[in-house]
């Protein structure tokens, strides 16, 4: 049974919301969502995009205004909290076969990892403006132009997703809705 919603934290959340939610370079919501762990987000912590925002089944995977929680490997079995100014680097990394992979490394060298079956650059851009939000540098909100694929990229995409339909990862509505917003972007 979830807890009775405490108006004084709601209060405090929304006054928190209003005053940061121009501040950061992407969108944030007041939604709470279940953190892994039983963690909850703080009364100025908000949630930025979770796994299904990029079209990910992945669990946990979950980037907030202070925090990425996420797999720690790539078996998935095990997941960690990472404070976003602990946070070293965000790569994309790009195998010859198999799908994408972000590593993510703190300052005290650890690494965690998880596919990007689809959207990997997208995902490693709004992790990284969001390390950057959280350091205090002024970066600029990833423009759509930056985030959009070549039309070489959008071919790959479009593959990646029919194999993803084929090997029964995506159901057919899943594929539909991936395949429309590849070929709407610019």
């Amino acid at each position: 049974m979830a807890d009775a919603p405490n108006p004084i934290r709601e209060a405090s959340r929304r006054e928190a919301f209003a005053r940061l939610q121009s501040s950061f370079p992407l969108s944030i919501s007041m939604t709470d969502v279940e953190l892994p762990g039983g963690a909850r987000l703080d009364d100025d912590e908000f949630v930025v995009r979770t796994s299904k925002d990029w079209g990910l089944s992945i669990k946990p995977l979950i980037l907030t205004t202070k925090r990425l929680f996420c797999p720690s490997d790539l078996t998935g079995r095990s997941s960690v909290a990472l404070r976003l100014t602990d946070v070293r680097s965000v790569t994309l990394m790009k195998h010859w076969v198999g799908f994408s992979t972000i590593v993510v490394e703190t300052v005290e060298r650890r690494q965690a990892s998880f596919a990007a079956f689809i959207n990997g650059p997208l995902i490693r851009a709004d992790i990284a403006a969001m390390l950057d939000a959280a350091s205090g540098a002024s970066a600029p909100a990833p423009s759509a132009a930056a985030a959009a694929p070549s039309p070489r990229d959008r071919y790959d995409l479009l593959r990646e997703i029919i194999e993803l339909r084929r090997s029964g990862v995506l159901t057919e509505a899943e594929f539909e809705k991936e395949k429309a917003r590849i070929l709407e972007q610019p």
